[in-house]
């Protein structure tokens, strides 16, 4: 497996995925009067691509039903994004997941599983290229996955444009497993997941939000319920609109913002997401376990 190889190479954005039955490929046939707002819209259609597969291929070992009845739970008491958020880290959760992931590196895993299908199941808005794609007036990136003409199974990922260089890539061999898989992908998420916002930022005033979202999460370690309620209240408050009012005149503009503040309020609370580096530990001690 080779994760952020550098090389020479075209200057190219695409992605393959080519495993167990799953074909997909989304780039541009010639980056030519293409600009960082495209390759913006790129990444974003990329990542939505794999999400779903993500857990997908993390299901090899966790019982992912059991884990969505907990997420159920959490959301039929109704007690609103931040306590659904408070509880997904609460130790009552954690011992119920211990029922499926005995050592702590399965855990961490579920949790991230939990935390992901929880933001998923209350709707809160993150940017999607379906958003994107509309506020800009394009048409969505087509997958065409259908024709691919490799037999070869693999997952790939190139990244060169405007200085930015990532190559990820792992061909599918005898010993390949999904979580193999889930991890290349979780990877190639976080390699461009601040890729987009950086590409986005000759549009968009990346700096004045950034100082913005800052400002609204307290200075500490861990975050108690009322922490993530006050700060997430902020996002439909007056005051919130007003900030983004004074970044942007424009409604549309607006709306992208609010949702990408969104996303990075989520990070800067610590929220338990799912990463490439938690899957590695894991891939590890199961090996020393078997």
């Amino acid at each position: 497996m080779k994760l952020g190889d550098r090389m020479a190479m075209p200057e190219k954005v695409e992605f393959i995925g080519n495993y167990k039955g799953w074909k997909c490929y989304k780039g541009f046939e010639t980056i030519e009067e293409k600009d960082k707002l495209d390759m913006a819209r790129l990444l974003l259609s990329i990542r939505e691509s794999f999400n779903e597969k993500i857990f997908e291929y993390l299901g090899q070992d966790f019982d992912l039903n059991y884990i969505q009845n907990i997420v159920n739970s959490i959301i039929s008491e109704g007690d609103g994004i931040s306590s659904a958020l408070y509880k997904v880290k609460s130790p009552a959760t954690t011992k119920k997941l211990s029922e499926i992931a005995t050592i702590k590196e399965a855990k961490s895993i579920a949790k991230g599983i939990l935390t992901e299908m929880v933001l998923e199941k209350l709707g809160i808005e993150r940017l999607t290229p379906d958003v994107f794609d509309n506020y800009l007036g394009e048409n969505p990136i087509q997958d065409k996955g259908n024709e691919l003409e490799t037999n070869k199974e693999m997952v790939h990922f190139l990244g060169n444009y405007n200085g930015w260089k990532c190559v990820k890539r792992m061909e599918v061999e005898e010993l390949t497993e999904d979580f193999d898989i889930a991890m290349l992908l979780l990877s190639i998420r976080e390699s461009f997941n601040n890729k987009i916002y950086d590409f986005m930022s000759d549009k968009f005033d990346m700096k004045s939000l950034d100082k913005l979202v800052e400002d609204m999460i307290p200075k500490k370690s861990r975050f108690k319920e009322e922490d993530i309620s006050a700060v997430l209240s902020k996002l439909n408050s007056s005051e919130f609109i007003k900030d983004l009012e004074r970044i942007s005149q424009d409604h549309g503009e607006r709306e992208i913002l609010k949702r990408i503040a969104a996303e990075k309020i989520l990070m800067g609370l610590k929220v338990p997401l799912l990463n490439a580096k938690m899957v590695e530990k894991y891939i590890e001690k199961k090996a020393l376990i078997d």
